[in-house]
């Protein structure tokens, strides 16, 4: 299947996953101490990520904010990789200019939204939706301790307390909080090898996870895709919980789209 150019929305990438010009900054190469490094991952918010080596650690490097922070992220990571193939903590920090850093050891596998990827989503796609499942499945409601609610998030990022009074019934899950595709490794046999960007990690419907992945799937594929997920994940649509959990995530994402 070849790759939609005319598809509104969708976007290729480009400016976040060919990042062959980037300079790498004296002090990223420092911390490298010999090793190579290369920036593999430019979010929307110029927070840039690094690969050391082979992969062998990975290097974040963003300004912090309501969307990224570092401090909620730690323990998150420190919880969830009992359980799933999650990132280890290697170190963290600030930079001279500013910026927060967080060093990781490296996990098996390829961004899901990388060229390969891209080039097989009949493949990658319902991978994803079985990788999101595992998730699910693998982490422990009764244990978590951090939450990703619509009160929660309300609260947090300033939304309109009428998502208070249309909370759809809850089907309890730990989420991983930020389910867009990027944020999902695939290793060589085509399946989901682990997990990255955990900072929203907690219990929540898992619409709060399936309205985000089904969402960036135009985005990252094209159109057409969004069955294939939900067969992956082993779900039957539900209109409107997807469309709640789609709003909310927009509305946080207006949010801090204004601030």
């Amino acid at each position: 299947m070849t790759l939609p150019t005319d598809y509104t929305g969708y976007s290729p990438l480009a400016g976040q996953t060919e990042l062959d010009d980037l300079p790498v900054p004296d002090w990223v190469l420092a911390m490298a101490d010999g090793r190579r490094v290369a920036p593999v991952w430019r979010n929307e918010d110029g927070g840039v990520t690094y690969r050391f080596g082979d992969g062998d650690s990975f290097l974040k490097v963003q300004h912090p904010g309501p969307d990224w922070d570092v401090d909620a992220e730690l323990p998150r990571l420190a919880w969830i990789v009992g359980f799933v193939p999650a990132p280890r903590v290697l170190g963290h920090g600030v930079a001279d200019h500013g910026a927060h850093w967080l060093l990781t050891s490296g996990i098996a596998g390829r961004s899901a939204v990388d060229r390969a990827c891209r080039a097989r989503p009949e493949l990658t796609v319902p991978a994803l939706g079985r990788g999101l499942r595992r998730f699910h499945e693998a982490a422990p409601v009764a244990s978590c301790p951090f939450s990703w609610s619509v009160n929660e998030r309300v609260t947090r990022f300033g939304l309109d307390p009428a998502f208070l009074a249309a909370v759809p019934p809850l089907d309890e899950v730990v989420c991983h909080g930020d389910a867009c595709n990027p944020n999902f490794l695939i290793d060589a046999d085509g399946e989901v090898s682990g997990y990255v960007d955990l900072g929203g990690l907690g219990l929540a419907d898992r619409w709060a996870d399936l309205a985000p992945a089904l969402l960036s799937l135009g985005w990252n594929y094209g159109p057409g895709w969004e069955q294939p997920f939900l067969d992956g994940y082993g779900i039957a649509d539900d209109p409107a919980k997807r469309a709640f959990y789609t709003d909310l995530w927009n509305g946080v994402g207006d949010t801090l789209d204004r601030r």
